[in-house]
């Protein structure tokens, strides 16, 4: 199974006005609730239900105890997890510091090595054009060309297809095949999820 990236321009932070690099970021599925992760586990690595929740909970539970201890933790060979701090106000002096100006930043967490290259070594990265992010759309012609010739090899199109034939967001696509379908060029058949499109 594949992970799908976009393509992003990097903010201009320095302002400069010159063209900035692009960057990859994972365009998300979407995401595994902790109940839904144990269902996950339970099916596909073959132990009951109460266990792993068991053995998650007292992991948990463990884990909390060893980092109010001050302990950093290594968990299985997925990383380490640590305490951060942060000071309330700026401090020069060491003695003008008091402990309730000493607070939790956050709990740190960082990647084995070991499992970062297992990911790495197995993971199959496949360009996807995110439904949220479109700067120059095609236009109408070259977007009706694309879909033509899309449907000269399938009988048919759904919004989301169209979407990613033609890089537009979803509302944007559903405009485009409104605007094709008043014009004679596509007919509407199904309803609900199951709408596709056709000549």
């Amino acid at each position: 199974m594949s992970v799908n990236y976009d393509l992003y321009e990097t903010p201009d932070l320095a302002k400069s006005g010159e063209e900035q690099p692009l960057h990859a970021r994972v365009v998300l599925k979407g995401s595994y609730t902790a109940e839904e992760f144990v269902e996950q586990v339970t099916v596909f690595q073959h132990m009951p239900h109460a266990q792993v929740v068991g053995v998650i909970e007292a992991i948990s539970k463990e884990l909390r105890h060893l980092l109010l201890k001050g302990f950093s933790v290594e968990l299985g060979d997925i990383g380490y997890f640590s305490l951060s701090l942060s000071v309330d106000k700026k401090v020069m002096d060491p003695k003008d510091l008091r402990s309730p100006s000493v607070s939790l930043k956050d709990i740190n967490f960082r990647v084995n090595r070991q499992f970062k290259k297992d990911i790495e070594s197995e993971i199959e990265l496949q360009r996807y054009h995110s439904p949220f992010r479109v700067k120059n759309p095609l236009d109408r012609e070259r977007c009706l060309q694309r879909l033509e010739k899309f449907l000269e090899d399938h009988p048919c199109i759904n919004r989301q297809d169209y979407a990613m034939l033609v890089g537009k967001t979803k509302i944007q696509a559903l405009q485009d095949i409104n605007a094709f379908i008043k014009d004679g060029v596509l007919k509407k058949y199904g309803s609900g999820r199951s709408v596709v499109y056709i000549k």
